[in-house]
């Protein structure tokens, strides 16, 4: 089974840094597993590492695609397999995967985690009727697809298949065309897919592609923040607005056309890059030329700081997939092992993260003893520790709920309807929730109140005219 070291962790946490010293401490070559930096060019807004940092090791699947295409995760797994062949077999070196988009390094990883075409399989007979066009699979289910709004898109996806549908927020339009377009190209709702998946998983284990070490780097959010704040200011300083320029003219030019309508243009290809949707509002007024500069920058530091809390809030989805969704497969799996690596203190980076994991990839290489994962310390027993509350992603999948607060309401009256467990807990834990709870309770104590007068002034009431009358004579 060909080795690999793959390294993950949170935007800025120095993953390109380590995966440099790496091949240069074990003779091996870096294999881009970062979503955005497949594309050409925009070195600034896809946060690629410069040239002179890279020491002169080759970096694979990095700076090749237009701005128009897209790269799909299919296309990914092939490349990236293609590419460790090359490395494992004709040149004898390690191949290293560097990156951040942690579904591209799942589907690598393992066997059987990506759902197939329908070119792949044996299509199924579509359950529709052939009057009900809403199940009906379309001649050209993607272009007419895109063409949907999100409500209609919702209640299609809620007809073929319930279960994604309760699943998915109603206005997550990614998400929700995704799973109907597995529909239309298998022929089967994406849920029996992901529970045939689950069944395979629980019969025969998760079958790992290779032999693979996996380094996660990890900082204190209350180190890391301020760092990631400090970056978006550097890429503002560095060319981050030329790149917006240069992408927003040929958009306005016809050479390049955005994805999908509303929020979904944001949300596939290059387009999801932190930094483009969030500056749309600074460069719109700067194209209208209607604002004075004071207005201008003012516009101009609220879309800095957006594009700051964006940065910060991906950070933290980054951990939550890794702990609620990579460690569970790890855990299923046979020959992955992960190793968390502390960068919290960058000046000792040399000492917990450098050393330690050329020490543990040379004894990984050379078929060697692995130290135990959570023997790093205490930081990494606490966040490799599997929670007794952490499902894999099929068991999420399938088990998902929505919970209504009847207590909450929408701008409409209605009941507020909440997706996901964290979602709900998330509610259940606002200020607002808690001081509509205080409200109720106090409705209903008045309401106690009221009924206990009134039963008293009945009791009253019921003494007085039942009270015998006196009949002796005067």
């Amino acid at each position: 089974m060909r080795r690999i070291a793959t390294i993950i962790g949170t935007t800025g946490v120095g993953k390109s840094q380590l995966g440099v010293e790496l091949c240069k401490a074990l003779k091996g070559q870096v294999i881009n597993a970062d979503s955005m930096q497949v594309y050409k060019g925009l070195d600034v807004i896809t946060n690629k590492m410069p040239l002179h940092e890279r020491q002169g090791i080759q970096h694979h699947l990095m700076d090749f695609l237009d701005p128009e295409e897209e790269y799909q995760v299919g296309q990914f797994k092939e490349d990236a397999t293609e590419c460790i062949g090359k490395l494992c077999d004709d040149q004898k070196l390690l191949p290293v995967i560097v990156g951040g988009t942690n579904y591209y390094i799942q589907s690598l990883l393992w066997h059987n985690m990506l759902i197939k075409k329908e070119q792949e399989i044996q299509r199924s007979p579509s359950p529709s009727p052939e009057n009900d066009l809403s199940t009906k699979p379309f001649n050209n289910s993607e272009e007419e697809l895109d063409n949907l709004e999100t409500k209609e898109l919702y209640d299609r996806l809620e007809k073929v298949d319930s279960i994604m549908a309760n699943r998915w927020h109603p206005s997550d339009r990614r998400k929700i065309l995704r799973s109907l377009q597995v529909y239309y190209q298998t022929g089967r709702p994406q849920s029996e897919i992901i529970k045939e998946q689950q069944e395979h998983h629980d019969t025969h284990g998760i079958q790992s592609r290779f032999s693979s070490l996996i380094f996660w780097l990890y900082a204190d959010p209350s180190k890391l923040n301020p760092r990631l704040d400090d970056r978006v200011d550097k890429m503002i300083e560095t060319g981050l607005f030329d790149e917006i320029k240069s992408l927003r003219k040929r958009v306005m030019d016809g050479n390049v056309q955005l994805p999908g309508q509303d929020i979904e243009k944001y949300q596939r290809g290059l387009w999801q890059a932190i930094g483009y949707k969030e500056f749309d509002p600074y460069f719109t007024a700067l194209e209208a030329n209607d604002q004075s500069e004071q207005g201008l920058e003012k516009i101009k530091k609220e879309c800095t700081e957006r594009m700051k809390s964006a940065t910060r809030r991906y950070a933290k989805r980054q951990v939550q997939w890794i702990r609620n969704k990579l460690i569970p497969t790890v855990n299923k799996s046979k020959d992955v092992n992960i190793y968390l690596l502390d960068a919290t203190d960058l000046d000792a980076w040399d000492n917990n993260v450098r050393q330690k994991a050329i020490d543990i990839a040379t004894a990984f290489q050379e078929d060697k003893p692995l130290p135990e994962p959570t023997s790093l310390g205490s930081l990494a027993a606490s966040m490799l520790s599997p929670s007794s509350t952490t499902m894999d992603s099929q068991t999420r999948a399938l088990t998902w709920q929505k919970h209504t607060c009847h207590i909450c309401r929408t701008n409409t009256g209605d009941p507020l309807v909440l997706h996901g467990d964290l979602e709900w807990k998330q509610h259940t834990s606002s200020r607002a929730h808690r001081k509509g709870l205080k409200r109720r309770n106090n409705d209903i104590e008045r309401v106690k109140r009221m009924k206990n007068d009134n039963d008293v002034d009945n009791d009253d009431t019921t003494t007085n005219i039942t009270s015998p009358i006196s009949t002796t004579p005067s």
